[in-house]
């Protein structure tokens, strides 16, 4: 049995739910539905999981820079 349910939404949102919706051949309840049974499908992903690639080292002239050449040597050349 379906519960009737009221959201408010900013008009521009509400405009691109009903495009989104109709372009998948449903209604904005549909897509709602589907967009949660999906996220509940997902597993949720770890802090460390969203960190990974998010930070990279810079490029140092090597000797220019000796905490960076510590923690180079330290980490990364074992």
């Amino acid at each position: 049995m379906k519960t009737r349910v009221t959201i408010t939404l900013d008009p521009a949102t509400h405009r691109r739910a009903k495009r989104t919706a109709a372009a998948r051949h449903t209604t904005v309840s549909g897509l709602i539905d589907s967009l949660l049974q999906a996220a509940d499908a997902t597993p949720p992903r770890s802090f460390v999981e969203d960190m990974i690639g998010s930070a990279t080292l810079r490029d140092s002239a090597p000797g220019s820079d000796l905490l960076y050449d510590a923690l180079k040597s330290k980490y990364l050349d074992a």
